[in-house]
């Protein structure tokens, strides 16, 4: 697209640049030779440059002789040197949204005529079509690709949860109720002239009961509170929070009532005991906020605390024990359709933000 629009204006070298908007920055994405060797490697806040100001200002920039422009940015490896004048095209999409800026330099004064300059605004609405087009379709195939690593993810987190299960029953209850049965029979084929052996066998077996009637409720805890269902979702976060309370850290607690599904009740109590449980571990805080808040579209959780905070990126790329309270809560939301933004700095406390957006109605 680049060798076609200098061809046919008769220009010396097009810069395609695209604007990353969660970045704030414009990178060149293509150029003619040789210049298509840097495409990625050249970058350009929005704003900066006579590209970062047509990105910002969505107007095409006619400039005859750039270095007397104030706007323009000289790039070594763009060699400006070698060219005077420079035409800047914002691409367009919908609702005067800039998705890139085509710059057209010409090594010979130029001053693109008004027709000319007409048709350039039509081609890179064109090209922004493109571009468009081209994006939607990567986040696509990286949304198979991520839906793909989730189903798999899903399906070894039950079968973890299920070995979970399988073992504490195993080894929490069943164990406790053979060693019961075993008093209970001992008890029963006890001389009736010693009635203290019998006695001794009942107690041991009442205390058995007990070890596994207190097993059992841990199991059944583990896999879904009951403060849900007696109290509901807003009290399991107050009983939450009054638990790290009690270690000596200050919490505000603010909830509202939430008409939320059971099983996205028991993501969102496990999401805030995760999270408190981190800034129980690592934080050092002394201040811990959580919200729970209903929008227009759905619910929102906020746990933020003054601790010591950290780098997100260095945790996620290290894969570091402690990293992985972190994999659990994003994952835990991921299975109800949630968003997850977690925002900290070292120094500057954590902040993590979970939004669950309201199931339409049948």
């Amino acid at each position: 697209m680049a060798a076609l629009v200098t061809d046919a204006t008769g220009t010396d070298v097009c810069f395609v640049h695209l604007v990353d908007e969660e970045r704030g920055r414009l990178t060149l994405a293509g150029a003619t030779p040789p210049f298509d060797e840097l495409a990625g490697t050249i970058e350009l806040a929005v704003g900066e440059g006579i590209a970062g100001w047509v990105a910002r200002h969505g107007v095409p920039a006619v400039v005859d002789d750039k270095w007397s422009d104030t706007r323009y940015k000289y790039i070594p490896a763009l060699r400006g040197e070698d060219f005077a004048s420079l035409v800047s095209l914002p691409m367009i999409r919908r609702a005067r949204r800039v998705v890139g800026v085509v710059n057209l330099h010409s090594r010979r004064p130029w001053t693109c005529p008004p027709e000319e300059l007409a048709v350039l605004t039509d081609v890179t609405g064109l090209l922004a079509g493109v571009v468009e087009n081209a994006r939607l379709y990567h986040r696509l195939a990286a949304r198979e690709a991520e839906l793909e690593r989730f189903a798999s993810r899903t399906i070894e987190l039950q079968e973890l949860e299920r070995r979970r299960v399988a073992a504490e029953i195993h080894d929490g209850i069943s164990q406790p109720l053979v060693s019961l049965w075993y008093r209970l029979s001992a008890a029963q084929a006890a001389n009736p002239e010693y009635p203290e052996v019998v006695a001794s066998q009942l107690t041991a077996a009442q205390e058995l009961t007990t070890a596994a009637l207190e097993e059992a409720r841990r199991t059944i805890v583990g896999l879904r509170p009951a403060v849900l269902d007696d109290l509901g979702l807003g009290a399991g976060i107050e009983s939450l929070a009054h638990s790290l309370a009690a270690g000596g850290v200050h919490v505000q607690v603010e909830v509202e009532q939430c008409e939320l599904a059971p099983h996205v009740e028991t993501a969102i109590f496990r999401i805030t005991q995760e999270s408190l449980q981190n800034v129980a571990k690592h934080a050092e805080a002394t201040h811990v906020r959580v919200e729970l808040s209903t929008t227009a579209g759905g619910a929102r959780l906020v746990v933020a605390d003054d601790g010591a905070g950290f780098d997100p990126e260095r945790i996620g790329s290290e894969r570091r024990a402690d990293s992985f309270g972190l994999a659990g809560i994003h994952e835990r939301a991921a299975l109800v359709g949630a968003t997850v933004r977690i925002a900290s700095r070292p120094g500057e406390g954590t902040t993590v933000s979970v939004f669950v957006p309201r199931e339409p109605r049948s």
